[in-house]
């Protein structure tokens, strides 16, 4: 009986502190840098802000991690690979456009030199994931730019969330070099920079997320 009653005092005062979320079945505190959530999994760090996660794994410096829309995936790190969508290619062999594989081009015709992931908003640093960013419905992509719909500037220190003029057209150096975009799915994006959300399943937790970590109530010294 007393181990029943302490459980479920803990889980009570889990539930009232805002910054306890669930990593899997396992609570813990989502300002605790030396925490980390990886899809479920949830990993006691050594040194703060360095480590990624790869879907459930913590990615090493000996690895690549290539995300596309549905997965992340971890690889050995080679020498003139690169990274297309969740596949792991040889530059030398083929080129990617847009999160698609194709023969090398012959010379004279197009290849981007410099492919974008899509990034991870749970691999941000706390700069980065607290400072402004946008998020947005994906209406499609084309040569010009990334079209977005029911746009909204999100600022995790402040704890505000705007809604902004719609659509929304983000400029991209290169058509190419973005990463597979799915229309009607929403993602957040800063500068020419596209993240997905692998550690929540919807935008509403994405944005508890952010905020509850990031949020710093301004205080007043009498």
């Amino acid at each position: 009986m007393g181990a029943t009653a302490a459980s479920k005092s803990d889980s009570n005062r889990h539930l009232r502190n805002e910054n306890i979320h669930f990593c899997g079945v396992k609570a813990y505190n989502i300002k605790d840098p030396l925490m980390k959530c990886c899809a479920g999994t949830l990993y006691n760090l050594t040194v703060g802000h360095e480590e990624q996660c790869c879907g459930s794994i913590l990615q090493t410096a000996q690895n690549v991690c290539c995300s596309s829309e549905d997965m992340e995936v971890l690889y050995s790190a080679k020498t003139s690979f690169g990274c297309c969508g969740h596949l792991y290619y040889n530059t030398s062999l083929w080129s990617c456009c847009a999160g698609k594989l194709s023969p090398v081009p012959q010379p004279g015709q197009h290849r981007s030199e410099t492919v974008k992931e899509l990034l991870s908003v749970n691999n941000l640093n706390e700069s980065a994931l607290c400072d402004e960013m946008q998020i947005g419905t994906v209406e499609c992509v084309s040569r010009h730019g990334i079209t977005f719909n029911s746009v909204w500037r999100i600022h995790g220190r402040n704890a505000s969330v705007i809604p902004l003029a719609s659509p929304h057209v983000l400029q991209i150096p290169d058509y190419c070099s973005t990463p597979k975009l799915v229309p009607g799915k929403s993602y957040f994006f800063a500068k020419d920079n596209v993240f997905t959300d692998f550690n929540h399943d919807s935008i509403l937790q994405s944005l508890y997320f952010i905020i509850y970590k990031c949020y710093r109530p301004v205080t007043t010294t009498s």
